[in-house]
């Protein structure tokens, strides 16, 4: 009867973990046939036990190197799939955010139907998340951390990692919410209304729950009077008094 694969932390000590200080992912061609040698004459549940102690040590470049010397002497069977989820996890504790999707993107081709990988999903976006660095240049890291997470949420909606997930992704819209503000004052202050209103209509209609949503109302209703749109400008202005109607940009605006 095939072994349950069981999982190496518990939920909450890996929402509550961040990122240790990042070191180099490959260990090269010499230094992976050296830990092949290493450990040939061992079992698959010997190399894992090892691999283990050097994780919970917090000694995960050793901990990696273990691990994907397990997975190359013994490719199938529950500690290879173990492994391949505990590299995961190593990799994103050691902020290799590439190597840790990388790796779980691996476990999930292989084991598609595994009963853990929901786990595997979840680690891929919160890799997806620790990458998130300058969002206002390269958004791209924040859309794939979003559909990732989102992913975890529909299909199961009641994992363990479900709740963190959903957070994950109200920060995100977030983030792309005030980054589309951000341009959309950009435009404003230089008087490129319709440039403007663009923006402004992608944080109303995207960006729903982000509270940079009020804003974008004002910054859009100002925008429509510019261009003499007096029906779109009132519609809009319509709609953040019912939606805010003790806002300060509410109180701003005169109809």
């Amino acid at each position: 009867m095939r072994k349950r694969i069981i999982l190496t932390l518990s939920c909450t000590a890996l929402l509550a973990g961040c990122a240790s200080d990042s070191s180099s992912s490959s260990t090269g061609l010499y230094s992976d046939l050296m830990a092949k040698a290493k450990y040939r004459n061992l079992s698959a549940a010997a190399i894992f036990q090892k691999a283990k102690k050097a994780q919970d040590r917090e000694d995960y470049s050793s901990a990696v190197t273990v691990y994907e010397s397990l997975e190359s002497l013994y490719p199938y069977g529950p500690y290879a799939e173990q492994a391949q989820l505990n590299t995961a996890y190593c990799y994103y504790r050691r902020g290799e955010s590439e190597a840790a999707e990388a790796a779980a993107s691996h476990f999930i081709r292989l084991h598609p139907a595994n009963p853990h990988v929901d786990y595997a999903w979840y680690l891929k976006g919160i890799a997806y998340y620790q990458s998130i660095r300058g969002a206002e240049w390269n958004p791209r890291p924040l859309h794939s951390a979003f559909d990732t997470l989102e992913t975890v949420v529909k299909r199961w909606p009641n994992s363990a990692y479900a709740a963190d997930a959903r957070q994950r992704m109200a920060k995100i819209i977030d983030i792309l919410g005030r980054r589309q503000l951000d341009i959309c004052r950009f435009y404003y202050i230089r008087h490129a209304y319709v440039a403007a209103a663009n923006r402004c209509e992608s944080v109303v209609s995207k960006y729903q729950l982000s509270p940079s949503r009020q804003e974008a109302l004002y910054y859009l209703t100002l925008s429509y009077r510019h261009l003499h749109m007096k029906k779109m400008a009132s519609t809009t202005l319509a709609i953040l008094k019912h939606n805010y109607p003790k806002g300060s940009y509410t109180r701003d605006l005169q109809p």
